[in-house]
């Protein structure tokens, strides 16, 4: 490994870091030099060498912060800003202060590598306790990295990786690694380009890690979450999987929590759990997996290798299950010293067929029907998985959209959580006018009139054809209207949060992929529209 070659181009007027005073305090950089995101204001330093910017001041007891250009950042080693392996040549900021990196967006700003060994393109940390926050750009593993062996990120303590893509470019490399405890992955899309593929999406490999990974997308990799050490935590939230090959999530030691998700299986197994010496649980808590690659392989699959004293265990609760050989397969040895196999299931839909000898609780709440899924996995009114869930308090408040859980979706006056990760939301009925009154008080100035009647009918919210702006460049203008004068709006893009706005609405700077846009009108009387306008659209790469 050697040192870092930094190929950074100028910032685009479209960037969109603004300093404030919070960051006006730490020590910023600019680099290569000012720029519209990053200003000569301050006390901000232009440096245009990258490795000398995360490394200056490191350890002043304040927190660093490096702002990056639209370019690419090509290092011949591994990328270790806290000290990493101290290998001769690698890039190896040191410090002891919170650090953060953020770039021009995803598909602007790359970072990637000429290393030819078997490494990581970037290791956040191990010589020091530095925190690290890694944002807005993209890490490229390069054709250079031995085959099925690099890496794109390690993880060490509390790190954190938001709104980063990541590209394989090589055969079987895994996207992220986590040692150490606190670390977050937040918005990170994994996919591969070329003759490259992914092995292992997000995993955790040392005793007693954490990672917690949200709202990220992983594609075609082979092993989609893995818990692979003694105490291991693993915890996925609103996490989507599409080609997985042969783990949709896998524990082999440790814990590996599920929630809200969506697995799309290539003839592989959503769930598998496997142990030795020490224990291994898997756990899904509305799960959506579906199987679209053939039918050999279950659904839920728990084997030992070896003999020895681990539990392992599967949990599945609220969850969809389907177009699987079966739904699911034991083979594990039992006798003295040799930890036990259970397998439990509730209120779920899958096909409760399987094989081999374990501890088995499926018969609480389960259903084996056709959910009848939406493109998109969600479910239609029709669907026997709605209302289908636990029907006792407590669980999970939200669905895989934000949307509130439960929801009364088959309209009997119950509200009870639905199977899967999608929450069907039922439209609320509108109420009937107010009453008229027979008797009363006259009204003021006048005779004994009616009383007024309320206006208690939601508005309908409309999208207006074509998206404005220029796609190409991640700009994009959305008008919409309601059908009641008046109204006022709120909305939504992607995970964000639901704010006011007005017609039309344009965001900018955004990334390469898809997005999804939500509108809701609410009219003088403050009645709310309950099914918001939706348009989905993708920005090209």
């Amino acid at each position: 490994m050697s040192r870092l070659v930094l190929f950074i181009a100028a910032f685009t007027a479209a960037a969109f870091f603004v300093l404030d005073d919070e960051r006006a305090a730490a020590t910023t950089f600019c680099v290569p030099t000012f720029s519209a995101a990053c200003a000569n204001a301050g006390g901000n330093v232009a440096e245009p060498d990258l490795e000398k910017a995360m490394n200056t001041n490191g350890s002043d007891g304040v927190a660093d912060q490096v702002f990056v250009a639209a370019g690419t950042v090509s290092e011949n080693g591994s990328f270790e800003p806290s000290g990493g392996f101290k290998d001769p040549g690698s890039f190896e900021p040191t410090g002891s202060d919170p650090l953060t990196v953020v770039g021009a967006g995803r598909g602007v700003t790359f970072l990637t590598s000429a290393g030819t060994g078997n490494i990581f393109l970037l290791a956040l940390g191990s010589g020091s306790a530095r925190a690290i926050t890694l944002k807005d750009l993209t890490v490229q593993i390069p054709t250079t990295f031995t085959d099925n062996g690099g890496a794109a990120v390690q993880l060490f303590a509390k790190d954190v990786l938001e709104r980063i893509e990541i590209v394989s470019l090589n055969p079987g490399s895994d996207a992220v690694t986590g040692t150490g405890v606190g670390n977050i992955v937040r918005d990170v899309q994994v996919r591969a380009a070329g003759s490259g593929s992914v092995a292992d999406g997000f995993s955790v490999n040392s005793m007693n890690g954490e990672l917690t990974v949200e709202d990220s997308r992983l594609e075609g990799a082979s092993w989609g979450l893995v818990s692979a050490a003694a105490g291991a935590t693993l915890t996925a939230r609103r996490v989507t999987e599409t080609g997985t090959r042969t783990y949709g999530a896998i524990a082999t030691s440790g814990t590996l929590r599920i929630e809200n998700s969506v697995f799309g299986i290539d003839d592989g197994i959503a769930l598998y759990a496997t142990a030795v010496s020490t224990d291994a649980l898997l756990r899904a808590d509305h799960l959506t997996a579906r199987n679209s690659g053939g039918a050999t392989n279950p659904a839920m699959e728990l084997r030992r290798l070896s003999n020895g004293p681990g539990k392992m265990d599967i949990v599945v609760s609220d969850s969809i299950l389907r177009d699987f050989g079966s739904g699911y397969r034991i083979e594990a040895a039992a006798g003295p010293g040799i930890g036990p196999a259970s397998l439990t299931v509730r209120y779920s839909n899958f096909a409760k067929t399987g094989t081999g000898i374990g501890v088995l609780d499926l018969a609480t709440g389960n259903i084996d029907a056709d959910p009848l899924f939406n493109p998109d996995l969600s479910l239609p009114p029709a669907s026997p998985s709605i209302d289908a869930g636990d029907p006792a308090g407590g669980g999970l408040t939200t669905d895989f959209l934000g949307a509130p859980r439960p929801n009364d979706g088959n309209g009997d006056g119950v509200a009870v959580r639905d199977q899967g990760a999608f929450e069907y939301q039922r439209p609320a009925p509108p109420l009937p006018p107010a009453e008229l009154p027979t008797s009363g008080s006259p009204e003021p100035g006048g005779g004994g009139g009616p009383a007024s009647n309320p206006d208690r009918v939601a508005p309908q919210t409309r999208l207006k054809p074509g998206l404005g702006g220029k796609l190409a460049e991640g700009t994009v203008k959305l008008r919409f209207l309601a059908d009641e004068s008046g109204a006022t709006f709120t909305c939504k893009l992607d995970r964000g949060k639901v704010r006011p706005c007005r017609s039309p609405k344009s965001y900018t700077g955004l990334a390469a992929g898809r997005h999804s846009f939500k509108v809701w009108a609410t009219d003088a009387a403050g009645n709310r529209d309950a099914t918001p306008a939706k348009r989905r659209f993708r920005i090209p790469g």
